[in-house]
């Protein structure tokens, strides 16, 4: 069911009982009778409804290019300004940190951290059906945009969670942080990472912190309670020059071609791994990408140096200081003068504890009274929530997204608007769950 509200217009009355795509028709019946119904119909009604705008004009807002995190710290200030929210910025290392709190009434207690971050990846433009930055919605409601699954959403159902509870005069005893992040996708380098050691960070005084989570294509949600451990690694690969008529020995792309061929064979091993266990059981292997391969200078010249950058993401039992060994193997097996250095090296990836937990048994019990399963699991990336768990703080990594397709960091991210819609009543129960938890 959706949350009740006690606002007075027609508007929510509706909301309050039907689906938006019926509440669409009911609002265009007087069409029917006159003209018939154009085939976007749908799409231009859900464009009327507010969430959604705000939902569009945040997408609008190309967060993968950095020089515009300026202006998605505007629109949370803008946000906030609305509800009547204080809003601060914060810039632990150069980068901004928006907080919207929402105090509550007892500020003794322990508040509620609703973490998610401004920036998006890049896209390839040309693979996606609509531009990836405005928000389109097609016939059958689906809004399509980078950051419509990571993580965007989540970030504007927390505010319209909030404005719900408020807009009904709802008052809570633990205060709530909704926190926006600059730079989760590099690591959080600028961000989570130097504003957790802030003067600023211990006055929120956080007893447990919600965040992004995993796109469910089935009728349940997931949780995730820990999250891999990443690691970006350069390999460089030194060989003679030459011209481009030489065949030279121990040339750069030899090298390369071994280290591609122990690592193809490190990846088909973990691939009979994940095929072994339970396929959510994310946390029992290791992944591994060649993601970037860059070198050369001119078509007739042979390189002097190639440089691959890799993404790891350990296994939760994978030990640390055997698994840099093997690395450092992989560069000796490429050859003499390979060298290696780390982008993003995480040793350490606390997991929240569930059992005994208030806060995951009241975050649960408000899901499981919708009607919803959930299903706890180990994250299969890395999230801005490693920094919390790390410090002690519970931390789950949750998205009330089902019967969906995960197209995170992919082409043709989308989001059906009923599914954002409910995923906004499912927040507010969440909230009211939490935000009374003595």
């Amino acid at each position: 069911m959706i949350a009740h509200d006690k606002t007075n217009s027609l508007y929510y009355l509706f909301e309050s009982m039907l689906p938006v795509r019926f509440l669409c028709i009911i609002f265009g019946l007087h069409a029917i009778l006159a003209n018939p119904l154009p085939k976007n119909y749908p799409s231009q009604c859900y464009h009327e409804i507010p969430a959604i705008k705000t939902f569009q004009e945040y997408i609008q807002i190309d967060t993968s290019q950095e020089n515009n995190i300026h202006f998605a710290v505007e629109f949370w200030r803008r946000q906030a300004n609305e509800l009547g929210l204080p809003f601060a910025v914060h810039r632990p290392a150069g980068k901004p940190v928006c907080v919207i709190t929402w105090e509550g009434s007892n500020t003794t207690l322990p508040s509620i951290m609703l973490n998610s971050h401004m920036d998006v990846v890049t896209v390839y433009e040309t693979d996606w059906t609509y531009p990836p930055f405005a928000g389109h919605i097609d016939d059958n409601g689906n809004l399509y945009g980078r950051g419509t699954q990571d993580t965007k959403d989540i970030a504007i159902q927390y505010l319209e969670a909030i404005r719900k509870l408020r807009n009904n005069n709802v008052t809570l005893e633990r205060t709530f942080h909704l926190t926006l992040m600059p730079d989760e996708e590099t690591g959080g380098f600028n961000g989570m990472i130097p504003f957790a050691e802030t003067a600023e960070f211990e006055a929120l005084n956080v007893g447990f912190a919600l965040d992004e989570g995993l796109v469910s294509s089935a009728d349940y949600f997931f949780a995730t309670y820990q999250d891999k451990r990443p690691w970006t690694m350069k390999f460089k690969l030194n060989g003679p020059s030459g011209h481009g008529s030489v065949l030279s020995n121990g040339s750069a792309v030899e090298k390369l071609q071994k280290l591609i061929s122990i690592i193809i064979q490190f990846r088909t091993e973990q691939e009979e791994r994940m095929a072994a266990n339970n396929a959510l059981d994310y946390g029992s292997y290791n992944t591994i990408n060649i993601n970037i391969i860059q070198g050369g200078l001119a078509s007739n010249i042979v390189p002097t140096d190639i440089k691959t950058v890799i993404d790891m993401r350990l296994a939760t039992s994978a030990d640390a200081e055997a698994m840099l060994d093997l690395v450092k193997n992989w560069a000796e097996q490429a050859g003499n003068g390979t060298e290696l250095t780390f982008a993003r090296y995480v040793t350490e990836s606390a997991a929240t504890p569930l059992d005994g937990n208030k806060y995951w048994v009241a975050m649960k019990e408000a899901i499981n009274n919708k009607g919803i399963q959930i299903t706890p699991v180990v994250c299969p990336g890395t999230t801005d929530m490693v920094v919390m768990r790390n410090k002690g703080i519970p931390a789950i990594g949750f998205a009330p997204i089902t019967h969906t397709k995960s197209n995170v960091h992919g082409s043709n991210e989308y989001l059906n608007v009923d599914t954002f819609l409910n995923g906004i009543d499912v927040y507010v129960a969440i909230l009211q769950k939490l935000g009374n938890l003595q």
